[in-house]
C-alpha cells in the first residue's frame, strides 16, 4: 500500500511539473488564433487566422524567416562539416598532448559572448564583414566550433579503428573508408551536432543587433526586438498575438528538424553519455 501511494505521488508530481512547463506552449497556440491576445491564458472568442496575414504585411516577417533559414542553414552545413573532420582527426590522433589540445579547445567555450564582442565588431568592421551574410555565418560557425568539436571527437572514439584498418587491407582508400564507412556509423553524432548548431544559429540574437544594421539582413530574434520596440512597452501597445505568431514560426522549423532527426539524436546523445 505504501509503495503504491508513493508511485502516486511521483506520478502527481510528474504530471503537475509537465502542465507547469506546457503554460507557455499553451498559451502561445491560443494566442496565435486571439486578434487581442492578453498576457495569460485566454480561449479566443472568435479564433482568426488575422494575426499571420499581419505578421507577413505589416512586419515583413518574410525577410527576417529567410534570412534566419538561409544563415543557419549554411552555418549548419559548415559546422557539421568541418566538426566532423576535426573531430575525427582528434579521435585518431594518438600524441601525448592530445588530451592538452582537446581541453584547450573545450575551454575557448568558457569565453562569454559578451567578452568578446568589442574584438568581434572591430575585427568584422576591419574585414568589412558587418552587414554580410558571409560575416554572421562566420561567426557562428567559429563560436560552435569548440564544443562540437570535442563533442563528435567523443562519438568518432566509440568506433573501432580496426574497421577501417580492415577496409584499407582490402584496398580502400583514406577518403573513402571515410566517407563509406566511418561517416555512416557517425551519422547519430553527426545528426545531434547538426541540430545544436542549427539551433544555435537560429536562436542567436545578441550578435545579431550587433554587427546586423541593414533590415534586409536581419533574423527572426531581431525581429521579436524590432516589433517589441515598435509596438512600445507599455501593457496597452503590447500586441502579445503578434509576438506570439512571430514565435510560433520561430519554433516550427526546431520542431521539423528535430521529429525528422530525432532517431540519430536520441542514440548520439546516448553513444556520448556512454562514452
Amino acid at each position: 500500500m505504501q509503495r503504491k501511494a508513493q508511485l502516486i505521488l511521483v506520478y502527481f508530481i510528474f504530471i503537475a511539473i509537465l502542465i507547469y512547463f506546457s503554460l507557455p506552449s499553451l498559451w502561445l497556440f491560443l494566442s496565435v488564433f486571439n486578434a487581442h491576445a492578453a498576457p495569460f491564458i485566454e480561449i479566443p472568442k472568435k479564433p482568426t487566422l488575422i494575426n499571420f496575414v499581419k505578421v507577413f504585411k505589416d512586419y515583413n516577417f518574410s525577410t527576417y524567416l529567410f534570412n534566419s533559414v538561409f544563415v543557419s542553414t549554411i552555418t549548419m552545413i559548415l559546422v557539421t562539416l568541418t566538426a566532423s573532420l576535426a573531430g575525427y582527426s582528434l579521435s585518431r590522433w594518438q600524441s601525448k598532448y592530445k588530451n592538452h589540445i582537446i581541453y584547450s579547445i573545450l575551454l575557448l567555450r568558457t569565453i562569454p559572448t559578451s567578452a568578446t564582442m568589442i574584438p568581434i565588431y572591430s575585427l568584422m568592421r576591419t574585414l568589412h564583414l558587418r552587414n554580410s551574410y558571409l560575416g554572421l555565418i562566420l561567426i557562428y560557425t567559429a563560436g560552435q566550433l569548440p564544443f562540437l568539436i570535442w563533442l563528435i571527437e567523443q562519438f568518432f572514439d566509440t568506433i573501432p579503428p580496426e574497421m577501417e584498418e580492415a577496409a584499407w587491407i582490402d584496398g580502400s582508400s583514406y577518403l573513402r573508408t571515410l566517407f563509406s564507412i566511418v561517416m555512416p556509423i557517425a551519422k547519430p553524432g553527426i545528426a545531434v551536432i547538426a541540430i545544436l548548431s542549427f539551433r544555435a544559429a537560429w536562436s542567436e540574437s545578441v550578435l545579431v543587433l550587433v554587427l546586423i544594421d541593414s533590415e534586409h539582413l536581419q533574423t527572426i530574434p531581431r525581429a521579436f526586438y524590432e516589433a517589441i520596440r515598435t509596438m512600445g512597452g507599455s501593457y496597452i501597445e503590447y500586441r502579445y498575438e503578434i509576438v506570439a505568431t512571430m514565435g510560433l514560426f520561430f519554433l516550427l522549423p526546431l520542431m521539423i528538424i528535430f521529429l525528422i532527426t530525432h532517431k540519430y539524436f536520441v542514440k548520439g546523445m546516448l553513444g556520448g553519455a556512454i562514452k
